[in-house]
């Protein structure tokens, strides 16, 4: 990054904190300037190179006053040259140090340029310095400590260069500057190294009159006692230290810095601490940036910083309702609270705030009615509110008619709630709107005629709801900023003419699930969207046809589930996002560009080989994620060009009818994390460079021709496995006890294999199957990261999504990636012996176990019935022995048993569910009772009075045994023991004589 030469405009986004005049010649035309700092000013213009000849009014003639040159400020008594400003003139090279000569030097401004070098030791020698600043100016390296000998500073800015905001990404927060305070950096950060870094940071103590101090992006890693040092700059105002790799976070028992009226400690990681206190004792705060943190526990309950006109705690683990001074905090004009875990309901006393422009919420655990919420609002507050952010909260109830009272609300996001009812008519008065977000609630009724009065929205995301009715053109009408509709899986109908020409242009549509009002034609209005270029879902809206051929320049395209027919052509354009899956495509898979991130075109009617596909040489490597290709005609051994794949997270070629062995360049797909090739007739053994995919979470290779034992580094090397599915092959041999390393595992399915030996007693160390059932997205969730990696469009409703299919008695079951996974466990159809360990019974979440068709003997496990949330067990076809335990038959939820044909004998015991399961539950063993027809016989009761009765017998057998066994020993005591003998004597005559006595 350092060695680039950004534009001025690029780097120009990143707003530095001092606002700087651009300082001309001096008007003093009778002062000149020294020759000595002419000649210095000169020799440091030489030794740059000045590109866009910034400096071409650096005259060398001998008559040339150097205090009318572009950037130099002098004295107008003395023409001494007091202020360098060269900021932004992409000067580059090495500085001369004939700048020392500028002795009465006060402000240097050498921000964004590039001069790729580390700081000059000699910065230190200009004493007079009080504005110093290097920020993105190229330089790299350690920040020299005599920079402490600037005693004179008060403000010095040596701020790094930052995180750029990725291409493609936008969003609408953190492109502004709000009220004079930059967001500076998006969201979702891209990792650079700090250019710039500091072995201590001891140097600036000695800055005793410093007022702002800027270092954004420097690495100060080392410099633990950081907050010790800024505690003694008691003229401080301004602190930003964003993106510094901090660690650590003192607490302060004093402080010394009450005059900080802005503080930015955001996007560093401080280790999960707790915020701390110490912060909130800043009375004279007005700007607070803590986002992007790690901080967890409580928004500190006190606080004295009552002048805060911006807060910013985002993206941390912060899990405490929101404490009531925040909202007291008169002032306040920014809250931003997204992306944490706090709680409760969103306080009411928000709305009574006169100045704040921004509240942000999202992406929390905040309930409440959204009448109690704003029901009640000041007219300071509709008056001065300019975005209101809700979105994935739980806030219920119904869209209120005061939403429509906004005087200046510009964005509005309510998405992912429980929020239901109508969309009231009065939210067309909102005449500022320009972004309306209501997706994923459960909103009913049409959209109203109203809406084709907010004559300034540009954006309307509405997709996930209830709605339903007839969209005319009339809505539309007055919409001629719209440029983003997204209103999919809705039950809505579109009905415009045939000549319908929109008046807007959008690069955003989404009509998924729609009834497009055109038969199965593609709506011919969509050709007049010149500029629908980024998203476009008209996924099961029934169309038919093939795929026009400007629809592959769009870069999220969603056609999936409708009548679609042909080939397709090659794919090399801007598109990143095919979704073609359900339709009725054909012929040979189409060739990829570089660009491609992913790709669906399961069932449909591809065929031939893929060897074309993969091995392409257009390209050395592709950037393609997400490959699914399952459930077409495709044929042909699987080519050895995995190499070419290397970004490759999740690839599916199941239920196709390829073969042969699976190449080892497969495991040269290190970011694989879900494999999928079931249902082929892949040969061979499993190979060993799969070791190397070690980010797998899910294996499917069921329904093949694979044999060998299972690798036991199977569970040495794929430690973050959830999902292992080989059902159905020729595996062979023992199951290793490695594969007990797999905790993470919630399905496990080796049935119907050739497996023998014994269960591996280790099978309690899948522990995941103790835990709570989560979704298929939260086994497949990053840490850190906030959206799932399986695909884009899961926030865009449609497109590719993860499963798994679990195989039970009874019938099959599919999840993806919303529904709650159950866990499993089927090792059914196999050769395997021995007795049920009874460690799995300690699996207390598993939800679905099947042993049935194996040689397992003994007894089933007594405590069976601790695991509450079997639904489905099946232990059938074994040779198991003894009694159905008691405990089975407490099992609330167990929808589906077999544990017919076994040795099982006895009475089934009577409870709440194992008398309604059908008797073909039970048949093949030597029970009796309900739910079979045969009555438990006499002899058999008889048989258990018996069994009952001899029990208590052999109790009162014991008891006498042990009473006689007592006595004679103490009979043998007294015998042999003289002095015990006559102890004894005396005690009882003594007794004798006493009772005689008293009576």
């Amino acid at each position: 990054m350092g060695s680039s030469n950004p534009s001025i405009a690029t780097l120009s986004f990143f707003l530095i904190f001092l606002p700087i005049t651009c300082f001309k010649l001096c008007k003093c035309s009778s002062i000149l300037c020294p020759q000595i700092e002419k000649q210095s000013l000169l020799s440091f213009k030489h030794s740059l190179q000045d590109p866009y000849h910034q400096l071409s009014s650096w005259d060398d003639d001998s008559d040339a006053n150097c205090c009318k040159w572009n950037g130099v400020v002098c004295n107008n008594s003395t023409g001494h040259v007091h202020q360098l400003h060269l900021r932004g003139l992409s000067l580059r090279g090495q500085i001369n140090p004939s700048l020392l000569n500028l002795k009465h030097l006060t402000h240097l401004d050498l921000s964004l340029n590039n001069f790729k070098q580390t700081i000059p030791s000699f910065f230190g020698s200009f004493t007079k310095l009080e504005l110093f600043n290097l920020s993105f100016a190229g330089f790299h390296g350690v920040i020299p400590h005599n920079i402490g000998n600037l005693s004179y500073l008060r403000t010095l800015d040596m701020a790094g260069f930052p995180n750029i905001v990725p291409a493609g990404h936008y969003n609408f927060y953190y492109s502004k500057t709000w009220a004079g305070y930059p967001d500076m950096e998006f969201a979702a950060h891209v990792s650079f190294p700090n250019l710039l870094q500091v072995d201590n940071l001891e140097w600036l103590s000695r800055f005793s009159g410093l007022e702002h101090l800027n270092m954004n992006f420097v690495n100060l890693s080392r410099a633990t006692d950081w907050v010790q040092v800024i505690n003694t700059l008691p003229s401080l105002q301004q602190l930003r230290f964003q993106n510094c790799s901090l660690g650590y976070i003192s607490p302060l028992s004093y402080l010394n810095i009450t005059s900080l009226t802005l503080l930015d400690l955001s996007s560093n990681n401080f280790h999960s601490t707790e915020v701390p206190k110490w912060i909130f004792g800043l009375q004279n705060l007005h700007f607070l940036d803590l986002r992007n943190n790690s901080f967890k526990g409580p928004i500190p309950a006190n606080s004295n910083a009552t002048k805060l006109k911006y807060i910013d705690l985002s993206f941390n683990f912060l899990n405490s309702t929101v404490p009531s001074w925040l909202y007291s905090c008169i002032d306040l004009e920014f809250v931003v609270l997204d992306y944490n875990f706090l709680t409760g309901a969103v306080p009411a006393g928000f709305t009574n705030l006169c100045k704040t422009r921004r509240l942000s919420l999202s992406n929390n655990n905040f309930q409440g009615n959204l009448s109690f919420i704003f029901g009640n609002m000041s007219e300071c507050f509709l008056e001065a509110l300019e975005i209101l952010d809700l979105q994935f909260n739980r806030i219920s109830g119904q869209l209120i008619d005061q939403l429509g009272e906004f005087k200046s609300l510009e964005y509005l996001n309510l998405n992912k709630n429980l929020l239901t009812g109508p969309i009231p008519a009065s939210m067309g008065k909102l005449s500022s709107l320009k972004i309306l977000e209501l997706a994923g609630n459960k909103l009913t009724q049409n959209l109203p005629h109203s809406f084709g009065q907010l004559c300034n929205l540009e954006i309307i995301y509405i997709f996930d709801n209830k709605l339903e009715g007839v969209v005319t053109e009339t809505l539309f009408a007055n919409l001629t900023k719209l440029n983003v509709f997204s209103a999919s899986y809705n039950q809505l109908s579109l009905n415009v003419s045939q000549s319908w020409m929109p008046p807007f242009q959008l690069i955003v549509l989404g009509l998924g699930s729609w009834s497009l009002g055109s038969g199965s034609k593609i709506p011919s209005w969509l050709e007049t969207q010149k500029n629908l270029s980024d998203y476009l879902d008209l996924s099961d809206t029934g169309i038919s046809g093939s795929v026009p051929s400007w629809f592959w320049n769009t870069r999220i395209l969603n056609l999936s589930h409708n009548q679609l027919h042909g080939e397709i052509p090659d794919v090399r354009g801007a598109a990143q996002f095919i979704y073609l899956s359900s339709n009725k495509l054909e012929g040979p898979l189409p060739r990829v560009g570089d660009a491609l991130k992913e790709l669906d075109l399961s069932n449909n009617s591809f065929s031939g080989g893929i060897s074309h596909f993969l091995c392409d040489e257009t390209y050395p490597t592709y950037s393609l994620e997400i490959l699914h290709l399952g459930e077409n005609l495709l044929s042909g051994e699987l080519p050895d060009c995995w190499k070419k794949w290397p970004s490759l997270r999740y690839l599916s070629l199941g239920n196709n009818q390829m073969y042969g062995s699976i190449p080892t360049s497969i495991g040269l797909l290190a970011n694989l994390e879900s494999l999928n090739l079931q249902s082929n007739r892949f040969s061979g053994e499993i190979p060993f460079a799969m070791h190397n995919c070690i980010k797998l979470v899910k294996m499917g290779l069921a329904d093949n021709n694979l044999e060998g034992s299972i690798p036991a580094w199977v569970g040495t090397s794929l430690v973050e496995l959830r999902i292992l599915i080989l059902r159905s092959n020729n595996m062979s041999g023992q199951i290793s006890s490695s594969i007990c390393q797999l905790s993470y595992l919630q399905i496990l399915d080796l049935s119907n294999n050739e497996l023998s030996g014994v269960i591996p007693r280790c099978i309690h160390n899948f522990t995941a199957m103790v835990m709570k059932r989560r979704s298929l997205s939260d086994l497949f969730r990053q840490y850190g990261n906030e959206k799932s990696w399986y695909s884009y469009s899961i926030f865009n409703a449609g497109g590719f999504r993860e499963s798994a299919l679990i195989v039970k008695k009874g019938g099959k079951l599919e999840f993806d990636n919303i529904l709650p996974l159950v866990t499993s466990i089927d090792l059914s159809m196999n050769s395997l012996s021995g007795e049920i360990p009874y460690e799995l019974t300690s699996l207390s979440e598993l939800g679905s176990l099947n042993l049935s068709a194996n040689q397992l003997s003994g007894l089933i496990p007594e405590n069976i019935g601790e695991m509450k949330q079997l639904e489905s067990l099946d232990l059938s076809r074994n040779s198991l022995c003894g009694q159905i335990p008691r405990s089975l038959a407490f099992i609330s939820g167990l929808g589906y048993l077999d544990l017919s044909y076994n040795n099982l004998t006895g009475r089934i015991p009577e409870g709440t569910q194992l008398q309604t399961f059908n008797a073909s539950s039970f048949v093949g063993n030597h029970l009796c009772g309900l739910p079979l027809t045969s009555n438990c016989s006499e002899d058999e009761k008889e048989k258990e009075m018996n069994e009952k009765a001899a029990e208590v017998e052999w109790f009162y057998v014991l008891l006498s045994l042990g009473y006689a066994l007592g006595f004679s020993v103490a009979c043998t005591a007294l015998v042999l023991k003289k002095g015990w003998r006559e102890a004894y004597f005396g005690l009882l005559e003594r007794m004798w004589i006493s009772l005689t006595t008293s009576t």
